[in-house]
């Protein structure tokens, strides 16, 4: 059984930074390209931002919707296993269901023109069905039907929970934002006030992924803080 409590994340209730921002480490880095000479309306900006990603697979690249480049440090054996056990778990329900799923290695193209790499991700089979039929592609337009992200130690909480509205805003139909310092779930769907859970024994994929039941209090929240595993 679940043991959660429930509020809005609009609902005036503001959401603390915590303690992952006290670690004195660097973040997120970001440049504006405009300003560097390099022009994202450009008609064969997307491949070649794809290509410069791959020749710097250190480092994960993003692009935002402000024009942007979004430089993050490499994984750290943490956020790595966090990734791994929500991108894993997508992928076992996604074989007996249909539908494709991704490791935090591919990249989607927003409407609003950011280029992101969720930490684990799926999209539907007729979704995917989409995707055989045009040529290759080396990002996928649009968001994943399902999205989640996992904050790291260097990750800020407000940019987060932007990043995650972002996806909802370009079609993502349920999204997670998992906080395993503050031991915090927020649940996206569309049109609707994210909602918050504290300390959750477990997230439903409800009606998107049916039958999909992720222990992240286990899986995620217990290896960050070891009480977190007793719940409240």
């Amino acid at each position: 059984m679940t043991t959660a409590t429930r509020s809005p994340a609009g609902s005036g209730e503001q959401p603390q930074p915590g303690s992952a921002a006290e670690f004195p480490l660097v973040g997120q880095l970001r440049l504006n390209l405009s300003a560097l000479g390099i022009e994202p309306d450009a008609p064969d900006f997307a491949e070649r931002f794809f290509r410069m990603a791959c020749d710097n697979e250190l480092y994960r690249l993003e692009f935002s919707a402000d024009g942007e480049l979004i430089v993050m440090p490499p994984s750290g054996w943490e956020s790595g296993a966090n990734e791994q056990a929500a991108s894993s778990r997508v992928a076992i329900w996604q074989d007996d269901n249909g539908g494709l799923s991704f490791p935090p290695t591919v990249m989607f193209n927003l409407p609003s023109g950011a280029r992101y790499i969720p930490d684990a991700s799926w999209i539907s089979q007729e979704h995917y069905e989409r995707l055989l039929s045009q040529e290759y592609q080396s990002t996928i337009d649009g968001a994943p039907d399902f999205v989640v992200e996992v904050r790291s130690r260097t990750d800020n909480l407000a940019d987060g929970l932007a990043k995650m509205q972002e996806w909802m805003d370009g079609g993502a139909r349920l999204g997670w934002y998992l906080d395993p310092y503050e031991t915090r779930a927020y649940v996206f769907r569309p049109g609707q006030p994210a909602e918050v859970l504290d300390n959750p024994e477990s997230l439903s994929g409800e009606d998107v992924l049916p039958g999909f039941v992720f222990e992240v209090r286990r899986l995620i929240f217990a290896r960050h803080n070891p009480q977190a595993g007793h719940g409240e």
